[in-house]
């Protein structure tokens, strides 16, 4: 439980700390030189915006990489504290 509000907590750190995405123009129709410079600064703008997003979602896979990692070692320990009798191996 305590891992899940860690990673909550890491989570809503990076969300905090990445700056507020404005949503991008819209495409401007024309050929002129001021609608393809428009439009180029549109792509340039849905490319951080995807950068951005696949960047939070490493995030998220690392933190839930990290939180079944920390159930692993939970799970394992609560194994190991069961103290079965070591199995008698028959000698040949």
């Amino acid at each position: 439980m305590t891992t899940k509000r860690l990673a909550l907590a890491i989570l809503l750190a990076a969300c905090a700390a990445a700056p507020a995405s404005a949503a991008c123009p819209a495409p401007v129709a024309g050929d002129t030189a001021a609608a393809i410079e428009a439009n180029q600064q549109r792509l340039v703008c849905l490319q951080r915006e995807l950068s951005q997003k696949s960047e939070q979602y490493q995030y998220k896979v690392e933190i839930n990489t990290i939180e079944r990692r920390i159930d692993d070692i939970q799970l394992q320990r609560r194994f190991d504290s069961l103290n079965f009798p070591k199995p008698v191996t028959p000698g040949f």
